[in-house]
């Protein structure tokens, strides 16, 4: 039965987008897309001998840098850093700090020499955050540290400054890849006890395969969504597909008679329906923390598969598949430049290929076998699924 829906939604999906391709993608002069997942043209960026190169000019870098509420690591690092995924090899963990690896609003953060190399560190800690030592210890040794009440109240101001954290979070790892078979052995919706065809939030329904549920037990539905994800492009190699998050539900009872478990919605960012998935809520889940670096993988380009939103444009903050997979080295934290290929053209008779422009930044924050899911950094303009991927 799911199979057939798989099938169906590829195919539905397919005529649509057969019949406005020509619409959405502006740029046909271009080269094509390589069938490759990953490529290795040898292009390789040469590693830093001497990190400091990749420090702005000192009249770009700031003395100091207070920490503000709403700051990501990665607008933070643009301000010291011309090459922004080298932040940690230049970040220093001053002893001096309780948790020097971790970044608060309120840290004052500044460029240090350490053994005749530049490094940014904390300098002044928010201790409001970090916490002080009391000089007392544990019956086991360890050392007690206070916190300021005011942790315990401001559950934003106390999380460390990240890669916009909140959006990876609330956004980002609502999405998943998943094989056929994987999903032919996941519980899924059958419906409520009335004749609804679709399902919203504040409904009681019941779904088929949850084992072993707590009552209250949280659980997210998603839903397949695009055609199949093919590797290299060829058409009986498929490597998996992408399925999107469509709500939340809490387990409410179980009938043993039909051995049926009674949800609840919670929240619906789509109306529900029958046959769609569901996931524990913690599955996949990636650290909370994420910290640009320079990729070391096999692939020296690569590109973006397919947009993970509804739109056909892509801008700061969106998540997209692409091409790099575990199996070609693709860790998460890895960021890759997002370049805009220029159009070819015939001069002369002879071919010319216009140089392309560099228009943002992701960094992979899931890894699977064969693609990864990306999350943009930032953009100058809108990203379209044809874009390409490059070293940084």
């Amino acid at each position: 039965m799911l199979k057939t829906h798989i099938t169906g939604l590829g195919l539905a999906l397919a005529v649509v987008i057969a019949g406005c391709s020509s619409a959405r993608d502006p740029f046909q002069n271009r080269q094509e897309r390589p069938t490759e997942l990953c490529l290795n043209d040898g292009s390789f960026p040469k590693v830093l001998a001497n990190t400091d190169e990749a420090f702005r000019q000192e009249s770009e870098v700031p003395m100091r840098y207070v920490v503000k509420k709403g700051d990501t690591l990665w607008g933070i690092s643009k301000r010291f850093l011309v090459l922004p995924w080298y932040w940690t090899n230049i970040w220093y963990d001053n002893p001096q700090v309780k948790n020097p690896h971790m970044i608060y609003p309120g840290d004052v953060l500044s460029v240090v020499s350490i053994n005749g190399s530049k490094r940014v560190t904390i300098v002044e800690a928010n201790e409001e955050y970090h916490g002080v030592e009391t000089g007392r210890r544990t019956r086991d040794g360890l050392p007690i540290v206070r916190y300021s009440p005011h942790m315990r109240v401001d559950n934003f101001g106390s999380r460390p400054v990240s890669i916009a954290a909140d959006v990876v979070q609330a956004h980002a790892l609502k999405t998943r890849i998943l094989r056929s078979n994987e999903i032919q052995n996941l519980p899924f919706i059958l419906g409520d006890a009335g004749d609804y065809l679709t399902l919203t939030e504040q409904q009681e329904i019941y779904a088929r395969g949850i084992n072993n549920a707590q009552q209250d037990q949280e659980f997210g539905v998603f839903r397949v969504v695009g055609a199949p994800i093919l590797k290299d492009g060829k058409k009986n190699q498929v490597v998996g597909y992408e399925m999107r998050h469509i709500g939340d539900v809490a387990v409410t009872g179980y009938d043993v008679a039909t051995d049926l478990t009674k949800l609840h919605i919670l929240e619906a960012v789509e109306p529900m329906q029958e046959e769609d998935v569901i996931l524990p809520i913690n599955a996949h889940e990636e650290p909370a923390n994420y910290f640009p670096k320079m990729p070391t993988g096999q692939c020296s380009r690569g590109y973006i598969v397919r947009s993970s939103n509804i739109y056909p444009t892509i801008k700061e903050f969106d998540t997209v598949i692409t091409s790099f997979g575990r199996d070609n080295g693709a860790q998460v934290g890895d960021v890759w430049k997002i370049v805009r290929e220029g159009p070819g053209r015939v001069m002369k008779g002879q071919p010319v290929q216009v140089p392309g422009k560099d228009i943002g930044y992701l960094m992979i924050i899931r890894v699977y076998d064969d693609v990864s899911i990306g999350f943009v950094l930032d953009s100058t303009q809108s990203i379209y699924e044809t874009d390409t991927l490059v070293h940084p």
